[in-house]
């Protein structure tokens, strides 16, 4: 065996780690790492199973080479050890596999593996390290952690947005005549210029002038969404998951509670946008989209409320 020039031993890591196992006649042995059978693989789902697999190759035309070590950055500490462990002798044309099967049960985690290669990403990319008598190689899988997505929602009925709101006026009409709108500490929407006041208005300024408060600014928020699902509820007989939400969005909004308010916000938002391609009911008449004449009409009736975040960490 001769030795390496150092020129010829740079490029053939190079070549192990940007191409993972491509042979390198200058190294004894490489190396090849997958996850699921892939190089690259997403954990969409959880509980996740990542099954590794580490191979080694000898590729001295006519000695057997020993593996001395191999080890990987990260799995080792989740309790990874490559099998036969080394030392161990690999024949000419010869090659071992090792398997490590890492459970990951939820995306966090997946994120807290992802942080041990020193990377705070969502990516694992730990490296496996093989050494010979002459040197080294290094092989790397990339598994990339994921949310996971909530299922599909099953329509049955449909809904429609907040921006299919505030153009019909004839849509919005026919919801406040089947009664007012409690919207909490907002007040209660009885006219259409109010209604389309809560829909038109600005969540960052007072119709008088002057900013908001968070308080207000958040209720505002949750007001119009509240005042779309209710509609989607009372004219297309959709319902929230939980069934309570939009009761429990009305209780929020007579609250001083920032954070309770917020977090209502986005789960009303996605009812409302959850089934807003499903058809409308065939009787109903939703009318035009007219934005003007909808935006001419519209008077905001909040005001200031005077009152603060009873929460202090988000005032």
């Amino acid at each position: 065996m001769r030795m390496l020039k150092k020129r010829e031993w740079v490029a053939a890591v190079c070549a192990v780690v940007m191409g993972g196992s491509g042979v390198a006649n200058a190294h004894d042995l490489i190396c090849e790492k997958k996850v699921n059978d892939k190089s690259v693989d997403v954990a969409r789902s959880y509980p996740f199973t990542a099954n590794y697999s580490f191979k080694v190759t000898n590729v001295h035309p006519t000695l057997p080479s020993v593996l001395l070590t191999a080890t990987d950055d990260v799995l080792t500490s989740e309790g990874f050890t490559f099998s036969p462990p080394p030392p161990v002798s690999i024949p000419v044309n010869g090659s071992l596999t090792s398997n490590f099967a890492l459970q990951i049960g939820n995306y966090e985690e997946c994120v807290a593996i992802a942080a041990k290669d020193g990377l705070a990403d969502t990516h694992i990319d730990n490296t496996f390290r093989v050494t010979f008598d002459l040197g080294s190689a290094m092989c790397s899988a990339r598994l990339t952690c994921e949310r996971e997505q909530p299922p599909p929602v099953e329509c049955i009925a449909a809904t429609r947005t907040l921006g299919f709101f505030s153009t019909r006026i004839l849509t919005v009409t026919q919801c406040l005549a089947l009664g007012p709108i409690n919207l909490g500490a907002i007040g209660t929407i009885v006219t259409l210029p109010s209604a389309e006041g809560i829909l038109w208005g600005s969540p960052a300024m007072y119709p008088a002038g002057g900013m908001r408060s968070q308080l207000d600014r958040l209720r505002f928020l949750l007001a119009r969404q509240t005042l779309v699902g209710i509609c989607n509820q009372r004219l297309f007989g959709a319902t929230p998951t939980p069934s309570s939400l939009l009761t429990d969005a009305v209780a929020a909004l007579n609250t001083t509670d920032c954070s309770l308010i917020s977090s209502l916000i986005d789960p009303v938002d996605t009812f409302n946008n959850g089934c807003d391609s499903y058809p409308l009911p065939a009787n109903f008449i939703p009318g035009p989209a007219t934005p003007q004449a909808a935006q001419a009409i519209a008077v905001d009736p909040t005001s200031n409320s005077g009152q603060t975040c009873s929460d202090v960490s988000v005032r």
